[in-house]
């Protein structure tokens, strides 16, 4: 049984015959991904885009029966039909994948269930009505996993049984839940994910795989991080723990012994045994299953939006941040000339960020530059033997 009504970030649409609201649709992988965005989180986690509401739910949500919600994806067909009159390439038409995120999609234990129902209902909905564009469409459920930390056993089951009864209805497709750690030391932000992981894999996910269900995976993931494959690369996030050293954020010298228990059980002893990653083990991006996706910061337009935000509109709302200056280095003040960072600086993109955003270039002036930028960029170089990049760009390179 669903909640009645949760909070989302949407506003409802007028014309409620053929909206999918609080789902949407977004152009992503060379296609469209069906979305789904909550409001509220647990965590106030720096250069969150997501902060109005993430963090001030009732105040910047919308309120959705859930019941309703779940009906209006059977627009699903018209509203496609309706974004992609004048499209001529047929992916155009297709959904690539689904994505539950927020703020929390598992903020609350009845939200666990409504998210889980809406990724099964999202993927039956796709390939019955012939939208899926790669044979299996995987639904990516976006989570801190914190919550399940604080489930009682019975809750816990309920988790399993809601999971596995859905699953039992699920003909085509592959629910992922995607544990995005916020930081690999930081305890206040670490530990909780942690429990919450172990729960999820230990008491919810591996007893499906031992019943057989290989539609169901769990990953870990590194964000918010440096952009490894030096796309877009110019600002580099650090672990402001690190400081005075400028050490890029999940750089292996910043992991926690927790994390690197978790990384290594997630490498050895998960990835290698379960048929549920046989697609992520033979994506060479991976390196067999060793690798972790990383999410990457991109000084993109979109990107410098939030970034802003975080540097000044946060403080009018009374939330306790850490000043840019100890999360952002610059590789350099001036006009690069390292040309791994030049062609990025000198590109069209970088010329409608500097030279037309007055808010942005105010930014730019709060972020150092690097004591020692050639250092720093050989340890984010160093990042790609034990991380792989998955950015705003395409998503899901594991897919």
């Amino acid at each position: 049984m669903v909640n009645e009504k949760d909070f989302f970030a949407r506003k409802p649409e007028t014309d409620t015959s053929i909206s999918i609201r609080p789902f949407e649709l977004n152009n992503e992988g060379g296609g469209q991904a069906l979305v789904l965005r909550y409001a509220g989180c647990n965590l106030r986690c720096p250069l969150c885009y997501a902060w109005e509401y993430a963090w001030f739910m009732k105040k910047k949500g919308y309120e959705y029966n859930i019941q309703h919600s779940i009906r209006a994806l059977r627009n699903l067909p018209q509203s496609i039909e309706k974004k992609s009159i004048g499209k001529k390439r047929k992916k155009k038409e297709k959904i690539v994948w689904v994505r539950i995120q927020g703020g929390e999609p598992c903020l609350t234990f009845n939200r666990i269930l409504n998210t889980i129902t809406f990724a099964v209902e999202s993927l039956n909905i796709i390939h019955t009505t012939g939208l899926n564009y790669f044979e299996t469409t995987r639904a990516v459920i976006q989570t801190n996993a914190i919550i399940f930390s604080n489930l009682t056993k019975e809750q816990i089951n309920q988790v399993h049984l809601h999971l596995k009864n859905l699953l039992n209805k699920l003909n085509t497709g592959k629910l992922v839940f995607e544990v995005s750690f916020k930081s690999p030391n930081d305890a206040g932000y670490l530990m909780p994910q942690i429990r919450g992981y172990d729960v999820l894999l230990r008491d919810i996910i591996i007893p499906l795989w031992n019943q057989g269900y290989d539609n169901v995976a769990v990953y870990p993931l590194a964000g918010l991080g440096p952009s490894i494959d030096e796309n877009n690369l110019f600002i580099i996030p650090l672990d402001p723990q690190s400081l005075p050293n400028e050490i890029p954020l999940f750089h292996r010298v910043t992991w926690s012994r927790d994390f690197e228990n978790l990384v290594n059980d997630f490498i050895n002893n998960v990835v290698p045994i379960y048929s549920a990653y046989s697609d992520f083990r033979k994506n060479s991006q991976t390196n067999g299953g060793r690798k972790l996706a990383i999410e990457e910061l991109e000084p993109t337009k979109f990107q410098t939006s939030w970034i802003s935000g975080y540097a000044g509109k946060y403080s009018e709302f009374n939330v306790n941040i850490i000043p840019i200056s100890r999360i952002l280095r610059k590789l350099t003040n001036g006009i690069p000339e390292n040309p791994l960072w030049a062609k990025w600086y000198n590109s069209w993109t970088s010329r409608m960020l500097f030279g037309r955003s007055t808010s942005w270039n105010n930014v730019l002036n709060q972020i150092p530059a690097s004591n020692n930028p050639n250092n720093l960029l050989s340890m984010v170089q160093q990042m790609s033997d034990y991380f792989y990049p998955s950015h705003p760009r395409g998503h899901y390179p594991y897919l």
